[in-house]
């Protein structure tokens, strides 16, 4: 059997390397010319899988080690009659670590408090709905706007019409892209969605960079100072608006969901989907991190001190593109590039333990909910 796959996918050789011959290629270098006498394809979101690439090779199977697909052609999979595997949720807890460490940053460095602040979800699949049950708990309010999600939902009680989501204190957004169907989500945020922002609120966007119109955003804070808008991801990647980037709170570049965790359930996802297809025996590989106990001084201030132990679990601002306004686009494109594909992937807040000692019973009830593991 030849497997062809992402040299950059975690553990690849780990998990695949005994199943056949392994060839392990760039990305955003895997062409037809590879793929004639390959049985399995394996890739990230770098890689366009279309008819181009597949048609007349020898494909059986394709996984793609990433929660989303747009990346995907399935109606052309189905056509060449190619098995098709992903990993829905792997990086839940990453992005909701993302989504805290932001707003904690926001609240130390701007003034930003969030804690008592309403959430407006918009996309409760496994991440977004992996958020909304940790603010729920933590006894945030929480509306959500998922159309698909059923009446039978255990979050359905929270829907509510886009227009109030997006009015609330919060905004975030964890919906797939999508440009076809009855609620297509490309530029779903637009000018007109974006005027509903309330004076102070902040908008987090670690979903995909076309949920929201780029331009419209970019006008919009020319003259709304007040907003603090959260961009993990762009419009045409890795060629992103350098001004919109210099005028945003915080710019990352596509890293939300970059947690070695995420990214080890995402090969061990497509692993055992692999392993199923073709009935081979699977392969245990773990993550031998040892969980590190933070270290803190007590303030007075709850809401400080929750947010420092946030910070110290992710100190996000390791993760800011340093790009202003007045940065060229092409140093913009490169910054953004070396900075998402030399990324070391990061340690989760479930990696690390707190002592419950000294610390009120509400910090250590919602210290768990975020993920902390408290001793």
């Amino acid at each position: 059997m030849k497997i062809v796959a992402d040299k950059d996918i975690y553990c690849v050789e780990e998990f695949f390397s005994s199943h056949g011959k392994l060839q392990l290629l760039p990305g955003q270098q895997i062409k037809t010319e590879h793929l004639v006498d390959a049985d399995v394809l394996l890739v990230r979101t770098v890689t366009k899988i279309d008819d181009g690439l597949i048609k007349d090779t020898s494909l059986r199977f394709i996984a793609s080690a990433s929660s989303g697909i747009d990346h995907v052609n399935t109606a052309a999979l189905k056509e060449n009659n190619i098995h098709f595997s992903h990993a829905p949720g792997c990086n839940a807890n990453a992005v909701a670590d993302y989504f805290f460490s932001t707003l904690a940053w926001l609240a130390l460095n701007k003034n930003r408090d969030w804690q008592n602040s309403s959430v407006g979800i918009i996309g409760a699949g496994q991440v977004g709905g992996n958020l909304a049950r940790k603010l729920m708990a933590m006894g945030m309010k929480v509306l959500i706007h998922d159309p698909f999600l059923p009446e039978s939902h255990a979050l359905a009680n929270a829907f509510s019409p886009l227009s109030d989501v997006i009015a609330q204190d919060i905004v975030t957004l964890h919906t797939p892209l999508t440009r076809a169907g009855n609620y297509p989500t490309c530029q779903l945020l637009d000018a007109q969605m974006l005027a509903l922002l309330k004076e102070g609120a902040v908008l987090v966007n670690a979903s995909r960079g076309e949920v929201v119109d780029n331009a419209a955003l970019m006008t919009l804070l020319e003259s709304r100072k007040d907003l603090s808008v959260v961009l993990d991801v762009w419009e045409n990647e890795p060629e992103i608006n350098s001004a919109l980037a210099g005028k945003v709170a915080i710019a990352t570049p596509h890293i939300a969901g970059y947690s070695l965790n995420g990214k080890l359930n995402a090969t061990r996802a497509i692993h055992a989907e692999f392993c199923q297809y073709f009935n081979r025996p699977k392969i245990s590989v773990g993550n031998k991190n040892k969980k590190a106990l933070l270290n803190f001084k007590y303030f007075s201030d709850e809401k400080e001190l929750f947010n420092r132990l946030l910070q110290q679990a992710y100190p996000v601002e390791n993760d800011f593109l340093n790009i202003d306004e007045s940065t060229d686009q092409n140093e913009c494109m490169t910054q953004f590039d070396a900075a998402r594909s030399n990324y070391v992937f990061r340690q989760e807040i479930s990696d690390y333990r707190i002592n419950q000692a000294d610390i009120s019973a509400n910090l250590v009830r919602k210290l768990g909910i975020v993920g902390f593991e408290i001793d």
